[in-house]
């Protein structure tokens, strides 16, 4: 039971870690049930329509968006970005990570590594392309945050414990919709 409690609180901490540590800009634009961190980046919901403009970076729009096939689109960590699972578990393309925890942060090895945890997002989350033109993956593209982009991420870890018993554990982050309300420096919906 011990080992289970820290796990869960590791995975707390993790998703806090993740989520500033690859995406950057968004601290305090995620909701998980029923309230959100108090520093909210954006006060009122920017339109759907980015134009002709990628309203997050202020770039124009090209008319193709570069591709993982490609072979030009970079990691956080600027390894090129290919088609299938990379060394460290992730798939772009599929929009998932299948590996070990202590992998997911780009790092082969480390803490916990005795935990599998299955990552999935969807295109809001991080997409499978660049349309801004940066050469990395799109994170909320046509958004200035994760505001009102609708993007998810599902974290599903499982292992094992001391005396063989197995163990599971689930969280879903949802960014906080453009009609969310702050109340006390919290977010609602």
């Amino acid at each position: 039971m011990l080992r289970k409690s820290a796990v869960i609180l590791v995975s707390i901490l993790f998703t806090a870690l993740f989520s500033t540590m690859f995406f950057t800009g968004c601290e305090g634009n995620l909701l998980t049930e029923p309230a959100m961190s108090e520093s909210a980046v954006l006060e009122s919901p920017m339109s759907e329509d980015p134009g002709i403009f990628s309203l997050a970076k202020g770039k124009p729009v090209p008319d193709t968006c570069l591709t993982i096939q490609s072979g030009e689109l970079l990691s956080s960590t600027d390894e090129v970005l290919t088609t299938g699972n990379d060394r460290f578990g992730y798939n772009y393309q599929a929009h998932m990570f299948n590996g070990r925890y202590c992998d997911n942060d780009r790092v082969i090895g480390g803490d916990y590594c005795d935990v599998n945890l299955i990552m999935k997002w969807n295109d809001a989350w991080m997409s499978n392309q660049d349309c801004d033109g940066d050469n990395l993956l799109d994170r909320h593209y046509g958004y200035p945050s994760y505001i009102g982009s609708g993007a998810w991420l599902t974290n599903h870890q499982s292992g094992v414990n001391p005396d063989g018993s197995h163990w599971t554990y689930f969280v879903k982050i949802v960014a906080a919709p453009a009609d969310a309300n702050k109340d006390n420096g919290n977010w609602y919906t």
